[in-house]
């Protein structure tokens, strides 16, 4: 027997899980399109109608409860089984359609992704992509939030609400200017690499942990020169001349061993293993799974 509900219950549902998002009211109701004591009000009616405080608000924010958690984690499969019941005439339909939300480090959004988005909008027209490109931890919480259908990125311990899926693995590079004089030889040495002028990705201005703990090692320190936010910028600036990068093999396109030198950096570094991350008993559309079998068609997916 399914018991009565008010008619607003899903909406109160929606502006609590907006509030978690985003942090705070105010900003939940901007997101939302609502006014703040809208937002407010639906909070409230909850907590009455469950009988819990999702919320402490005694040190001025928003944080959740044990029992908010509880809830938030309940809202998101409830908007999981709507979207599976809104679609749940199409797994058989090979026109798919709707958007595919994708979180997942940015050298996976400039590099591996490009060529199968591609070939997935030319045999569905009707799917659009949203890429959110993000550090690994933001890529888990995306995912983990339901703001993402699927992330790709290297975390290897992700929280037991994601199911990790071994992608690809790939090597250590460095990637110079051709015929630099950043160093002699082609393989150099990590004090030789210490000293070479490098331009890293970096989302925070900061070197990436892996690099900066094996120079650590040796009591070295890296020569920074700059750090981008972008794999395609890193790339222009060491084409004209002004460093070097530590990178992976896989952002490696299609011309560049013409127009860079590459020099493989595993003796130093270690091999990185790339994962697909879902979300455990998340509803997958029809156009969500199919796109997750074209970029990995052995893959076995957990319900």
């Amino acid at each position: 027997m399914i018991e009565e509900m008010p008619g607003d219950f899903l909406q109160w549902l929606r502006g609590f899980y907006y509030v978690t998002k985003q942090g705070s009211v105010t900003n939940a109701a901007g997101v939302m399109g609502r006014q703040q004591p809208t937002i407010s009000r639906q909070i409230k009616c909850i907590e009455k109608e469950l009988g819990v405080t999702l919320f402490d608000r005694s040190m001025g924010k928003m944080e959740l409860t044990p029992e908010g958690s509880i809830v938030l984690d309940k809202v998101i499969s409830i908007f999981e089984d709507i979207k599976e019941i809104q679609n749940v005439t199409g797994e058989g339909n090979l026109s798919f359609r709707g958007k595919i939300a994708i979180s997942a480090s940015h050298s996976i959004i400039d590099s591996f992704l490009p060529s199968h988005i591609v070939s997935f909008v030319e045999a569905h027209p009707l799917v659009s992509f949203h890429l959110d490109g993000a550090l690994s931890e933001s890529v888990i919480e995306k995912v983990d939030s339901g703001e993402a259908d699927l992330g790709i990125t290297y975390l290897n311990s992700p929280p037991e609400t994601i199911i990790p899926y071994p992608l690809f693995t790939t090597r250590p590079i460095l990637i110079a200017p051709k015929n630099h004089s950043f160093f002699t030889g082609t393989d150099p040495t990590l004090q030789q690499l210490s000293r070479c002028p490098l331009i890293l990705f970096s989302r925070t201005g900061e070197v990436e942990p892996y690099i900066a703990d094996r120079f650590a090692q040796e009591q070295l320190k890296p020569n920074v020169v700059c750090t981008q936010t972008s794999v395609v910028s890193v790339k222009k600036y060491i084409e004209l001349g002004m460093g070097a990068t530590i990178s992976v093999s896989n952002v490696i396109s299609t011309g560049d061993q013409e127009r860079f030198e590459i020099t493989p950096l595993d003796r130093y570094f270690q091999d990185r293993t790339y994962y697909l991350f879902l979300r455990r008993k998340k509803y997958r559309s029809p156009a969500v799974n199919a796109f997750i079998r074209a970029i990995k068609p052995d893959i076995e997916l957990e319900r």
